[in-house]
């Protein structure tokens, strides 16, 4: 799955965070990749860097990219949400 069009996928997301409870929306915000995936996401990217990637690896690349993408989208609709309450 590749996210190619982000600003639909935030627009999708905001009406289920304009309504949450703020406490909801702070956990939302917060919300970080931990440092595992972190460090994987680097190695792969170093290697694509250097044209020296699999096919496999590129896959999970695109895969933590896609999530990454995912929860920034969520994270910024929340805090956008808290300033609206």
């Amino acid at each position: 799955m590749t996210i190619t069009q982000p600003a639909i996928l935030g627009r999708m997301l905001r009406p289920l965070t304009s309504s949450l409870r703020h406490e909801v929306l702070e956990a939302l915000a917060a919300l970080r990749v931990d440092a595992v995936d972190e460090a994987r996401y680097h190695e792969l990217a170093d290697k694509n860097a250097e044209s020296d990637i699999t096919p496999e690896e590129r896959q999970e690349l695109e895969g933590i990219v896609c999530g990454n993408t995912f929860l920034s989208l969520l994270r910024n609709e929340a805090r956008a949400a808290m300033q609206q309450q």
